[in-house]
């Protein structure tokens, strides 16, 4: 006899998609200041930010599109990446300079660098 008040395994959801990497990935722990994440540069196509941490973080461009300074958490022009989140970039302006800042705290934050698509 099956025991009907067993009830269902707690399963640990993975939302995680691992991208294909042909660069280099770099760690670093953001606080609320303004952080340079990454250099210029030019052979870039793809850039993929991981927030691994408890509090959101924005990311930004150093520039953008008319040359103008922007702060990370200072919006507009930022990207906010929830705890446990993804942000995927492609395109023109991909191998700009970028910044980032933790919303509230210290936080870390994943990236990596692929010279293909």
């Amino acid at each position: 006899m099956v025991n009907a008040n067993i009830g269902a395994l707690a399963l640990a959801p993975q939302n995680m998609v691992v991208p294909q990497i042909n660069g280099g990935t770099l760690g670093f722990t953001l606080t609320t200041g303004s952080t340079q994440i990454l250099n210029q540069n030019t052979q870039a196509q793809k850039v993929t930010f991981h927030n691994p941490g408890t509090v959101s973080v924005f990311v930004c461009q150093a520039t953008d599109l008319n040359g103008n300074a922007l702060t990370p958490g200072a919006l507009p022009g930022n990207w906010q990446i929830f705890p446990g989140g993804l942000l995927i970039v492609t395109g023109n302006g991909v191998g700009s300079a970028w910044l980032g800042a933790a919303e509230t705290e210290t936080n870390p934050i994943t990236i990596a660098v692929s010279q293909t698509l």
